[in-house]
């Protein structure tokens, strides 16, 4: 049997409510759910939809994922600690254009 972890996600209470409304509709449970993006995320080695949102500057967010495929492609270290990073930078964008 493969091992197993626990994460925890913490979530706005009513974003979690309609998205576990879904989940029923659906007829899988919330963990069923979230299993299967991470599955996505592995076999496509991206996020699997769209990720859109008016509020950020498109040009801004493509010259910033640029700029860290290019630190990952020269950098010897863990492209892991560069994609963390890169999340870190696009959450920070994202918290600036909620605050506008």
């Amino acid at each position: 049997m493969r091992k197993t972890e626990v994460y925890q996600v913490r979530l706005d209470s009513q974003e979690k409510k309609q998205a576990f409304a879904v989940f029923k509709q659906l007829g899988i449970t919330p963990a069923q759910a979230v299993r299967l993006f991470f599955k996505q995320v592995v076999l496509t080695k991206s996020i699997p939809f769209a990720i859109e949102n008016q509020n950020i500057n498109m040009e801004q967010l493509l010259k910033l994922r640029k700029s860290k495929q290019e630190k990952v492609a020269t950098s010897a270290t863990n492209p892991d600690d560069e994609h963390a990073a890169l999340f870190e930078e696009l959450n920070a964008l994202l918290s600036e254009t909620e605050k506008n």
